[in-house]
């Protein structure tokens, strides 16, 4: 499948380096919202309920946009978990889905910033 063979390279050593902190930022400042709390230690965001899925989502004719697109993403809310890369690496890629763009160019933008937490307004705490 063309759509997601462009976005399949994971550095999981750097994504391991990400912050819990830092990928709040990401999503909060990237229009996410907090849907809910999954214990032990993960986190639900979801998209504002009247927009559209994206474009790009919808040209497969042949697929089920929602099977290729749940409407949500998880992120873990500590880095004690034995899976925490491989769960960023996870995030990481459907945000890439997600926005059209390369993962790696993801990770950069996550990368880039503070390891402190976001309001919902998208200023640090």
């Amino acid at each position: 499948m063309m759509l997601v063979q462009q976005y399949v390279f994971v550095d999981l050593d750097a994504a391991a380096l990400l912050t819990p902190a830092q990928v709040e930022t990401y999503l909060v400042n990237r229009g996410w919202a907090r849907a809910e709390t999954e214990p032990p230690g993960g986190q639900i965001w979801i998209r504002p309920d009247d927009e559209p899925l994206s474009p790009h989502l919808t040209v497969l004719p042949e697929y089920k946009p929602h099977l290729v697109w749940p409407g949500y993403v998880r992120s873990l809310t500590s880095t004690r978990f034995r899976d925490y890369a491989g769960r960023v690496c996870e995030l990481l890629l459907t945000l890439a889905l997600f926005e059209h763009r390369l993962v790696s160019d993801v990770l950069a933008d996550v990368r880039a910033l503070p390891d402190q937490a976001a309001t919902p307004e998208g200023t640090p705490s």
